[in-house]
């Protein structure tokens, strides 16, 4: 269908497949493949996600990875138990050996006690609730990042769903995806991603809505689930409008010339993040490769709904 440089490679964009008001686009790229990841994306035995030295503090865990190699998770995982459920802000690479606190944002209102450990799921939050980890709202100006996360605006949006699909003693995001699994579920049958697959584009309602290219297909493969279920949130009960190729061609395109003139080769972890009037893109690598980029369409009222 149409390629793009993008990632320190050629992106190839295939056909999209229709799964109600969800098209979805695979993504190809012509980079290498390694034989062994440089990278784990579960934590080894005994490793943990614990509420930081001092006492649980709302913004932020402490995860150790006792593991080889360094742990790569992904923004918008959500994070079950502890004091309160919770979803990282950004994507995170823990050094092998090592612990490191992370940004968390709360994704249950209603409680603050508990274990002081939190279990990794393959969850990821909804595109509303990714917009608040982004701080992308409607009063934000084009092209601006705000600075840090609004936690009041992340319990909006979760009791967004709520409001949709039940609401819970907590105002807990986990309960409403427990809740909503059975429809989600039927709208994603059959989706799987194809052979050598290293990305997606997902567009809901006739427009792109979310972009994810990863170094790997085993990583894409083990994220599929978590991307595809957590835009199904979204997508329920909304019209059956395909999203044609000529906007997802034109969604890569914008990313591409966000993050085409920016270098991310460094030794150790880098990120990138940049924002204009239609994508906000982020953008990590790890000794000199380029692990995953994640673009979020800013005008798509699933992204903006409060």
């Amino acid at each position: 269908m149409g390629e793009e440089v993008l990632m320190n490679a050629t992106l190839h964009l295939g056909a999209g497949t229709m799964a109600g008001p969800l098209t979805v686009f695979p993504i190809w790229t012509d980079a290498p493949v390694a034989r062994r990841r440089p990278y784990a994306t579960a934590l080894a035995d005994g490793g943990a996600v614990t509420e930081v030295a001092g006492g649980p503090s709302v913004g932020g865990v402490t995860v150790t990875n006792p593991g080889p190699r360094p742990l790569l998770l992904f923004e918008g995982m959500v994070l079950e138990g502890g004091w309160q459920h919770r979803a990282l802000v950004h994507d995170v690479v823990v050094p092998a050996g090592m612990p490191l606190d992370v940004s968390v944002a709360c994704v249950e209102q209603g409680r603050w006690h508990g274990s002081t450990t939190q279990r990794t799921s393959r969850r990821q939050v909804p595109l509303a609730v990714r917009g608040a980890l982004r701080g992308i709202r409607r009063e934000v100006v084009a092209g601006t990042r705000s600075t840090g996360v609004d936690q009041g605006d992340v319990w909006r949006r979760v009791s967004r769903y709520e409001r949709v699909y039940g609401g819970s003693a907590t105002s807990s995001l986990v309960d409403v995806q427990d809740r909503a699994a059975r429809e989600v579920d039927a709208l994603l049958a059959g989706l799987r991603p194809l052979y050598g697959q290293r990305g997606v584009l997902v567009g809901v309602a006739g427009h792109p809505v979310l972009l994810e290219v990863f170094d790997h297909p085993r990583t894409l493969a083990e994220q599929w689930d978590a991307i595809l279920r957590a835009v199904a949130l979204d997508a329920v009960g909304v019209p059956e409008i395909p999203t044609p190729g000529y906007r997802a061609r034109a969604f890569v395109q914008r990313v591409r010339r966000l993050v085409e003139s920016d270098g991310l080769f460094m030794d150790e972890a880098a990120g990138l993040e940049r924002r204009d009037d239609l994508v906000d893109v982020r953008m990590l690598a790890l000794r000199g490769v380029d692990l995953h980029l994640a673009a979020v369409n800013v005008r798509h009222e699933l992204v903006l709904a409060a």
